[in-house]
């Protein structure tokens, strides 16, 4: 069965130039903030403000999607994330900035809800698993080199310079979304019964045990990965900026290595074991984090996390397609993507108090104990490696 359609080459292809657009203004958006005058907190609700718009939109780019067709919610999208980036690079002041924060939230969160729910529409259960590896491969990708090529720009440039490639970037999908991906067709439903589905979602376990087990994920990544382990490094080990940054970079470049032969085994052997694995060896691999004090040794632990990150990371968005109900696909995928950016949101805040108390240890191990429970509430989901047997026409 083929796995390298087109289809999800260009949506993996397109979720790789979103995601490096969203990349290159990291490294320079809080320093673009204070150009304004403004305070720090300030400057950090930029961040926050991005990912709160696209909690809200991620189930109503879903409900769109399926109303109205993906295609056009991703068009949509790419257009609001090159509207958004002209006005950031032309912001007269910090208010105006804000507000095109909130709409590239917005444009995100349309452009993936909708790209996910086509991977999950077009690809049969059999091979769910490995076509979302290659999906999460154009992610991790363009996370991963849109910091550099942002921080380069604005050396090159100045602040505003990353937000004129985001623009650039934006039609580029533009361009790829109107020349390669299918049309399909609308579902045709009322909003009133895409609602309904919605809450059909919602009234099942399985489902609601995934968007725990998504949400503890982002928990791990936003807080235990890029907060507490940075400032544990920084502070508490006396580690310098380049250090840190290997440290950081090891679990990436592993995650991008495994994470296809990882979609293989979700294939294979199963989503529910692969996800239970790589849960409690995640579990493991956070706890431990607080008990080094090396650099050689954080590196290693670092990426053997990656490992596990990368075991854990295809299952759910992969369950999520299996426990949609039929012509509910962008209900399902928005509902999962709005749990994990809820962790997103909550992760730094629940390990910044261990944090603040220089309580690293008891962070890092709090983060690992809600691995362990989520991996217990993963054992409960249904397999769906064959077909999701409770799927019915909503």
């Amino acid at each position: 069965m083929k796995i390298l359609t087109r289809q999800t080459l260009v949506l993996s292809t397109g979720a790789f130039i979103v995601m490096l657009g969203l990349s290159l203004v990291v490294p320079i958006l809080p320093l673009y903030a204070r150009q304004f005058g403004v305070s720090r907190t300030a400057a950090g609700a930029l961040v926050s403000s991005f990912a709160v718009a696209r909690l809200v939109f991620d189930v109503a780019g879903g409900v769109l999607a399926d109303r109205y067709g993906a295609r056009r919610v991703m068009l949509v999208g790419a257009w609001v994330l090159i509207l958004s980036s002209i006005g950031a690079a032309l912001a007269p002041s910090y208010g105006i900035l804000l507000v095109t924060r909130v709409l590239e939230g917005v444009g995100s969160a349309a452009f993936a809800t909708s790209a996910n729910q086509l991977i999950v529409i077009a690809t049969p259960s059999a091979v769910l698993g490995r076509t979302m590896a290659v999906y999460q491969t154009g992610i991790l990708a363009g996370i991963s080199i849109g910091p550099i090529v942002g921080g380069k720009a604005a050396e090159l440039g100045d602040f505003r310079t990353p937000f004129w490639i985001y623009a650039a970037l934006g039609l580029a999908v533009v361009v790829l979304v109107v020349r390669f991906v299918e049309r399909g067709e609308p579902q045709g439903r009322t909003l009133r019964q895409v609602f309904a589905t919605a809450r059909t979602v919602l009234r099942r376990p399985a489902f609601l045990a995934l968007m725990f087990v998504a949400m503890v994920i982002f928990i791990m990544r936003a807080g235990a990965s890029l907060t507490l382990l940075p400032l544990y490094a920084g502070e508490e080990l006396g580690f310098g900026e380049t250090d840190i940054g290997i440290v950081i970079a090891a679990a990436a470049a592993v995650n991008v290595l495994v994470v296809n032969p990882g979609g293989w085994l979700v294939d294979r052997i199963g989503r529910r074991p692969v996800l239970v694995m790589g849960l409690v060896l995640t579990a493991v691999a956070t706890a431990a984090i607080g008990f080094l004090d090396t650099f050689a040794s954080l590196v290693v632990l670092s990426a053997a996390s990656g490992v596990a990150g990368a075991l854990a990371s295809i299952p759910p968005p992969t369950l999520a397609g299996d426990l949609a109900p039929d012509g509910a696909a962008g209900v399902a995928v928005g509902l999962y993507r709005s749990a994990g950016d809820v962790g997103l949101i909550v992760g730094p805040l629940i390990v910044g108090v261990a944090a603040d108390a220089d309580a690293f240890q008891a962070g890092f191990v709090l983060v690992g104990g809600l691995l362990v429970i989520a991996a217990i509430v993963a054992s409960f989901i249904p397999e769906t490696r064959h077909g999701n047997p409770a799927r019915t026409t909503e």
